[in-house]
């Protein structure tokens, strides 16, 4: 075959371009492989990370404090109650070593919307085990219980008219007196006889509050018989240290004369003897009724005598007696 000049140049400038087009599309299809390459090796460092959506924080929380993400201040180590508190009130996840400000800091946790959490799947393992074995506490928490971080200082304030550290000193009272088993504990024992002093519910519902886990008839008789064993402790503990003739010493007594009574009796002893009296409800039984009902003031009580000195101090308190009975009946008896 014949070909001429013209024709062999065209054809052989065809060749080159080809060859050109298919040399540029080889180095375009390897450069491809290279980034799928790269992206597959990035994408392996997180394919075994899941990430917790509308969840925030990393584990990087151990130099700083993880409430106000402070850092060089006196810190302590979190609770699990606490990690468990942040996570399901505010969406943020902290690891095992994670703390806060020991003197207090902010009340609400700062937001970190920057970090979000990647998770492995041992990690995520370790976390639904600490939210079961915390469900699993709260179900069985009493209703007060001492030192918790859940609890504030309001809650037990409301609950029985007293804060923590207040039942802690009468809890420390009794607790020589008080025979600790795993139904009953000193503190436990406190905070039942206060809540039923300040809120009036009967021993079967304070039962439930403080998750005691017996029959029903048992959990009245058993709160019932807490509340009049410590009721007999604090007695024990207090009463004769701040009643009675005994918990005086006589110098002690005459310290707390007048200058009225210092003047008259000089160095005696000046005891006051006067009335008090309770009110109380119209009983249902008469004889009762009878017993109670003061002529003096129309209604029903019952009387006591208080001993008391010069300047208002109470020695002793001697009672109760009937409110039908005046203060000159009762000195006789």
């Amino acid at each position: 075959m014949f070909i001429c000049r013209k024709c062999s140049t065209s054809l052989y400038k065809e060749k080159k371009a080809r060859n050109t087009s298919e040399s540029d599309s080889s180095l375009l299809v390897d450069q491809e492989d290279v980034n799928v390459n790269s992206n597959e090796i990035h994408n392996h460092t997180f394919d075994n990370l899941i990430n917790i959506e509308g969840v925030y924080g990393d584990e990087n929380d151990i130099d700083y404090c993880s409430w106000c993400l402070k850092g060089g201040t006196e810190t302590k180590q979190l609770s699990k109650a606490e990690r468990m508190l942040l996570l399901c009130d505010y969406r943020i996840f902290s690891s095992q070593n994670a703390k806060r400000c020991k003197s207090g800091c902010v009340d609400i946790p700062v937001e970190r919307f920057n970090e979000p959490t990647y998770l492995t799947c041992n990690q995520i393992s370790l976390l639904i085990n600490d939210l079961i074995v915390e469900v699993n506490r709260i179900k069985r928490m009493p209703l007060l219980v001492e030192d918790d971080s859940i609890i504030t200082d309001d809650d037990y304030q409301v609950w029985t008219g007293w804060n923590l550290n207040q039942l802690k000193d009468m809890t420390s009272l009794i607790s020589p007196r008080m025979h600790k088993s795993k139904h009953r504990q000193p503190f436990e024992g406190i905070c039942m006889y206060w809540t039923k002093l300040k809120t009036n519910l009967s021993f079967r519902q304070i039962g439930t509050l403080f998750k005691i886990e017996t029959t029903d008839e048992n959990i009245r008789r058993r709160v019932e018989d807490t509340f009049h064993k410590v009721s007999s402790y604090l007695y024990d503990a207090l009463v004769p240290s701040y009643l009675g003739f005994n918990h005086l010493s006589r110098a002690n007594a005459i310290a707390h004369h007048t200058a009225y009574t210092a003047t008259f009796f000089g160095n005696s002893l000046s005891l006051i003897w006067d009335g008090t009296y309770i009110y109380c409800n119209k009983s249902e039984d008469h004889k009762l009724q009878q017993d109670t009902y003061s002529g003096q003031k129309s209604r029903h009580l019952v009387k006591f005598m208080s001993i008391v000195l010069p300047d208002g101090y109470i020695l002793d308190l001697i009672g109760p007696f009937k409110g039908k009975d005046n203060d000159a009946k009762i000195s006789k008896v």
